[in-house]
């Protein structure tokens, strides 16, 4: 049976994902779409429905000339080590968007870090997401896809 375009887009970003040790990538929606010769709203399409919260990743977007898509895997592998960077970098990158001031972004680090103290790793992921989701809804960010 033969794949999807979307499938096919989902599994090389996954892949490169996997590669990467931090589980983190950022790439262009000009380029894939470029290596997959397809339009950009095809990637787009993927990002939106396989590279969710609820599927275990973090996507931050910018659009524009210098624009890009960051795409982090939030679920670990059997065995992994769980931390907060992913979160902890979404902080910082409020920050640098000015929608955080220093003092607002090192409470919330605190709490990020405290909430997750001495649970479980699954229990931690959802905390996490869930402190993630609240932030967004919090500032209004929706994210660009």
């Amino acid at each position: 049976m033969k794949k999807s375009l979307a499938d096919c887009i989902a599994q090389y970003i996954k892949v490169l994902i996997a590669r990467t040790e931090n589980r983190q990538i950022e790439i262009q929606r000009a380029e894939l779409a470029e290596t997959f010769s397809c339009v950009p709203s095809q990637v787009t399409y993927v990002l939106g429905t396989r590279f969710r919260e609820e599927d275990g990743y973090c996507t931050v977007s910018r659009r524009g000339g210098r624009g890009y898509v960051r795409i982090t895997q939030l679920k670990p592998e059997c065995g992994a080590v769980v931390d907060n960077e992913p979160l902890l970098e979404f902080l910082d990158e409020l920050k640098r968007e000015k929608l955080l001031n220093q003092r607002e972004k090192e409470m919330l680090k605190y709490i990020v870090v405290a909430a997750g103290e001495n649970l479980p790793p699954e229990e931690k992921i959802r905390v996490d997401q869930g402190i993630a989701t609240a932030l967004r809804q919090f500032l209004n960010i929706k994210p660009e896809l």
